[in-house]
């Protein structure tokens, strides 16, 4: 719809964002479970915004 308005706007162009690399099910589990992040925000991150959790998790104090 953006891109329709866009063209009749005059030729504004829209950039979709990249495309997430998914999230593996043991990681969005272990964010989950573990960490104790919330389903939504596990399913909203990207691959490398989910190993940084985890790796901030597994490297924090007490771990």
């Amino acid at each position: 719809m953006i891109e329709r308005l866009g063209r009749m706007a005059g030729g504004v162009v829209v950039e979709a964002p990249p495309p997430l690399d998914p999230v593996p099910d043991w990681l969005a589990n272990r964010l989950i479970h573990t960490v104790g992040v919330a389903p939504e925000k596990v399913a909203a991150l990207g691959l490398e915004q989910a190993v940084d959790l985890w790796t901030a998790f597994i490297s924090g104090p007490g771990n």
